[in-house]
């Protein structure tokens, strides 16, 4: 019984430090050179330090974060297919993730390339019995 009011008092001290973190950008799905915009609640305000890091490869650039209404703002352009994010609040990271660009959709090649055949295929039978 004991453990169980411990561990209730711990759950209750660190409630308030569990704040809402919420992260997302648009467009969702971003083609390469499309500006792409991230809003994050941090629960921190103004007075701190806030950027985005947004790495390729081995490559990161930082740019600074401008709090509006509530939340941190911050742009950049696409630079390729994927991109890794990370939210840093006076230079320690607190969030990190992946934009994927913009999905492409199942090409028909491999479809077409098998009807063609076959349509021609037919046509040729077909003009043998006329």
């Amino acid at each position: 019984m004991k453990y169980l009011a411990a561990l209730g008092i711990f759950a209750l001290v660190l409630l308030p430090y569990a704040s809402a973190m919420t992260v997302e950008w648009h467009p969702e799905h971003p083609k390469k050179g499309s500006v792409v915009t991230v809003y994050a609640t941090l629960g921190v305000n103004e007075s701190h330090n806030v950027k985005l890091e947004y790495c390729v490869g081995t490559a990161c650039f930082y740019p600074s974060m401008k709090y509006e209404n509530g939340k941190w703002v911050g742009n950049f352009t696409m630079p390729a297919e994927s991109v890794d994010i990370t939210i840093l609040v006076d230079g320690e990271p607190v969030w990190n993730g992946t934009i994927t660009g913009e999905e492409k959709g199942n090409t028909p090649s491999f479809e077409i390339v098998a009807i063609i055949p076959a349509f021609i295929a037919t046509l040729l039978i077909w003009k043998r019995k006329n």
